[in-house]
């Protein structure tokens, strides 16, 4: 096939055809200063283009709806019949195109045309300007379903297009944007006419159709991963600044939209939409335009099917405000719910019913929308719906109606019917939800029945906190307990009861409040040591005279556990660590010396000893006076309680023995029987040594 070579000019926006002048550049130079944005203001590039195809001997279009508009099923896909009209590209267009019809842009009569890669076709000349601008512009003569940097190498999708005797088909499949990016994709498609093609719809010119949608702007429109930068545009320009059509502007990701001349809007509200219109008209008083896939010429639907009927009308002014209404004839029994967002520059309403066994039969609803332009303009469309009877019962959905917090139940609907798709999204006849309000819509045959709603309530998941003494020494078990109550207890020791008595371990539990929903608590760690056992000995050991030096050395004992610590401790000579503690006395007296020892597990025990030592020299008493005023009542001999096994004899003066001991501790006060006056005594040491003397009893 011969090769045609088109040279256009791919210019600032500002320029409205292609000029013979610039600088010359090949597609690779292009390319290049594109990357790099340095392309210079005016300048030629030739692109390899492809000849023109036959023109189709009859209109072989598939879909459309017919007369409706082509408002159901817009989409054609392309065939043998369709021809690729670029070569895989970035901001090329196609060889001049004969039309075999003349196409009316706003009194402009086209009967040539170019097919332009950048989502649009254009008239008088072609474009390569990948930077979209916005209707109504005076340099642009084009009709654009999505004018944006579309760049088709790497895989980037194709652009094909035919004509028949009263149309031109144009198809933009799966195509990706500059610098080839494939990640995301847009398919969209372009019919113009002269007013006779069913497709479009009789009286309407063009019509955009879209699929998928899901980018807006390549990297060179200052886009970061398709979003963001210059938006695209979305509709038709005469080119003198008066006459277009716009139907929005998009430069990022969702659904939203608030009218063709509001914020920039989410390239996903375009996904499925259908626009046709007419640009045979030279005023910019121009009807609302209706969009939906609802508006096809037949809808056929069911008894106990949920119908959900949605149609735009869109103002193709700014701020002119279009009220929408409908009617059915004849009247439905069922109950119809409506969402009308009248008036406002686009407006969609939306109509929910199921309709009834009495509802069998043909109905006509009619969509209305006037807009307030001068003079005010109506756009009405008719749709046939059929409702037909199906013995088949609605599904019933059966579950829990309490959703645990993360978790989720789950709904069943009853069998037997081919497809189910919920209110989710999800299919099956037993889904996995969460909190919400959920039904299904069962298909068997060609009838969609719709169930019960349900409605699941999220409940808190319990968290349990273990509480309890988590450490005791002595071997005893710990008791554990949760800090509130629960309805179930499932503790890792197996045990089910609130409470448990556990030895050293690790221990959770899991729980389940009174919604069934359950939770499990952090690890605790659970220590019962055993109790060691303080002990030591002395060096030399017993009783001592002043002047030792007394080394005390630790014979505990851990008992399992590992000691760790050694505390001495006595009343008046201080203290001391480690495993041993040397003291010397050098005063008579009693001295109570303790050690207390601690293990690694935290437990400790005690033991004191009482170290005496023995004074020297023994204190000779001459008087005592036993009369109960606690002083001097007793008869002592100072140090002689230290010897153990003192002997003591007491004799009156005529020789009586009135008191003997042969431990005396300096314990005897003599009873009232027992006279003041001189008494002798005879005290012997367990040394052998003796004291004899006498003493005065005197109260």
């Amino acid at each position: 096939m011969k090769t045609i070579l088109t040279t256009l000019l791919l210019a600032s926006a500002t320029l409205g055809s292609v000029q013979a002048q610039g600088v010359q550049l090949s597609v690779d130079e292009y390319q290049d200063m594109k990357l790099h944005g340095t392309l210079p203001a005016e300048y030629n590039v030739t692109y390899s283009t492809l000849p023109p195809p036959k023109v189709q001997a009859v209109n072989q279009a598939k879909g459309g709806g017919g007369g409706t508009g082509g408002n159901c099923n817009c989409w054609i896909d392309p065939d043998d019949t369709y021809t690729l009209a670029l070569q895989p590209n970035d901001d090329g267009s196609s060889a001049q195109i004969t039309l075999p019809f003349q196409f009316d842009l706003y009194g402009d009569l086209y009967n040539t045309c170019y097919v332009n890669n950048n989502g649009n076709v254009s008239f008088q000349t072609a474009f390569g300007t990948y930077s979209s601008q916005a209707f109504p512009n005076s340099n642009f003569k084009m009709v654009a379903p999505f004018w944006a940097d579309v760049d088709t190498r790497n895989g980037g999708g194709t652009v094909m297009y035919k004509l028949t005797p009263n149309a031109l088909y144009v198809n933009w499949v799966d195509v990706g944007y500059y610098n080839q990016q494939t990640d995301k994709l847009n398919s969209f498609q372009l019919i113009i006419s002269d007013g006779t093609n069913t497709d479009v719809g009789l009286g309407s010119t063009v019509s955009f159709c879209y699929r998928e949608m899901e980018w807006t702007t390549g990297s060179a429109s200052q886009g970061v991963n398709g979003f963001g930068g210059v938006p695209a545009t979305v509709g038709a320009n005469r080119g003198n600044g008066i006459d277009y059509i716009q139907f929005g502007r998009f430069d990022h990701a969702g659904t939203d939209y608030d009218g063709p001349f509001g914020a920039n809007d989410g390239i996903s509200w375009l996904d499925n939409k259908n626009f046709v219109f007419t640009t045979a008209v030279s005023t910019q008083n121009i009807p609302p335009i209706a969009s939906g896939t609802s508006l096809c010429d037949t809808v056929n639907i069911c008894v106990n099917e949920l119908v959900n009927l949605d149609v735009n009308f869109l103002s193709p002014e700014p701020d002119q405000l279009t009220t929408a209404s409908y009617s059915i004839v004849p009247p439905l029994n069922a109950v119809i719910t409506e969402t009308n967002t009248s008036p406002a520059n686009t407006v969609n309403l939306n109509l929910q019913f199921i309709p009834l066994v009495s509802d069998t039969g043909y109905h006509v609803i009619t969509y209305t929308a006037t807009d307030d332009g001068l003079p005010p303009l109506t756009s009405t469309v008719s749709v046939v719906f059929r409702v037909f009877y199906t013995p088949a019962p609605p599904p019933v959905i059966t579950g829990d109606t309490i959703a645990c917090a993360g978790q989720g139940v789950l709904l069943t609907a009853t069998g037997g019917y081919e497809h189910y798709v919920w209110a989710n999204g999800f299919n099956g006849e037993t889904v996995l939800v969460g909190p919400g309000t959920y039904y299904v819509e069962a298909s068997t045959g060609a009838c969609i029945l719709v169930s019960n709603s349900i409605v699941v309530h999220e409940a808190p998941s319990p968290s349990p906190v273990i509480d309890g003494v988590m450490f005791n020494c002595g071997g005893d078990p710990a008791t554990l307990f949760t800090t509130e109550t629960y309805d179930g207890y499932a503790w890792s020791n197996g045990s089910q009861d609130s409470t448990i008595s556990v030895g050293t371990g690790t221990y959770s539990v899991t729980v389940t409040n009174e919604f069934g929903c359950e939770g499990t608590s952090a690890p605790v760690n659970v220590l019962s040591a055993n109790t060691p056992t303080a002990f030591f000995t002395g060096d030399p050991g017993g009783d001592v005279f002043p002047g030792t030096t007394v080394i005390y050395t630790d014979h505990s004992n851990g008992n399992g556990g590992n000691i760790v610590n050694w505390s001495w401790s006595t009343d008046s000579l201080g203290g001391g660590s480690g495993t041993e503690f040397t003291l010397t006395f050098d005063t008579p007296g009693t001295y109570p010396i303790t050690l207390t020892v601690t293990t690694a597990d935290g437990c400790t025990h005690a033991y004191t000893y009482t170290q005496i030592v023995i004074p020297t020299e023994i204190i000779i008493p001459n008087v005592f006076s036993p009369n109960g005023d606690g002083h001097n009542d007793a008869l002592v001999f100072e140090g002689a309680q230290y010897y153990p096994n003192t002997a003591l004899s007491v004799f009156n003066r005529w020789g009586q023995e009135v008191f003997t001991s042969t431990n005396y501790k300096n314990t005897w006060r003599p009873s009232k029987d027992t006279p003041d006056g001189t008494y002798y005594y005879v005290l012997k040491l367990n040394t052998g040594k003796e004291f004899t003397g006498h003493v005065t009893l005197l109260r």
